[in-house]
């Protein structure tokens, strides 16, 4: 691309470089490292840390880790790749082939999203031990579901169990941890733009 057109091309991915947008403008500007996590028709996520993404052999495969499985969950799980990890069990096609109807359509239905927020908890648990992120984003159209949140955050203690000693990891603070997009849907295309001109 950079021979073809003669300008700069800087790569990465969607997901990263939300994360980095959320800590230049949105809900991470106060912390030096933040994990976004979009839940959509996918799960896919972003590591930032102290000015920089995180990259390795490739990018992080954030939604394809495994995740125990619910007592009550008979799904088999929509990953090609893997069945039921955490995208074939908790990403929107999951939720839809699962229940039978779009989530946008079961918002009343509480077992639909206790057992969401009981994958997605796991994930976060998981991710709090291994990258010990100092602010969470979940974003993407199934977190458009807000009742989501409180339950993600109420399984989150429950999972921890006070093995991580924070301020933020506490029943009266974590919803400062836990949070939405400051930048709302626009979080990549801000982080993509910031990308480039950086």
């Amino acid at each position: 691309m950079q021979e073809k057109l003669s300008v700069p091309v800087v790569i990465d991915t969607d997901v990263n470089v939300a994360a980095m947008s959320e800590a230049k403008f949105g809900n991470a500007t106060d912390v030096d490292s933040c994990l976004y996590i979009t839940v959509g028709t996918g799960i896919g996520g972003g590591f930032y840390y102290r000015g920089q993404t995180l990259n390795g052999l490739s990018h992080p495969e954030i939604g394809h880790i495994k995740v125990r499985r619910h007592p009550e969950d008979r799904y088999q799980g929509t990953c090609p790749s893997h069945g039921d990890c955490l995208e074939g069990l908790a990403a929107g096609p999951a939720i839809e082939k699962r229940w039978g109807r779009k989530g946008d359509q079961l918002v009343d239905v509480d077992e639909v999203w206790e057992m969401e927020a009981f994958y997605l908890a796991q994930a976060l648990t998981t991710f709090i031990y291994v990258l010990s992120p100092e602010r969470i984003i979940l974003g993407g159209g199934v977190m458009k579901q807000k009742q989501l949140f409180p339950l993600i955050r109420k399984y989150v203690l429950e999972m921890l169990n006070g093995y991580v000693s924070s301020p933020y990891l506490t029943a009266d603070q974590i919803d400062q941890y836990i949070v939405a997009p400051g930048l709302t849907d626009e979080a990549g295309i801000k982080g993509a733009l910031y990308l480039v001109m950086d």
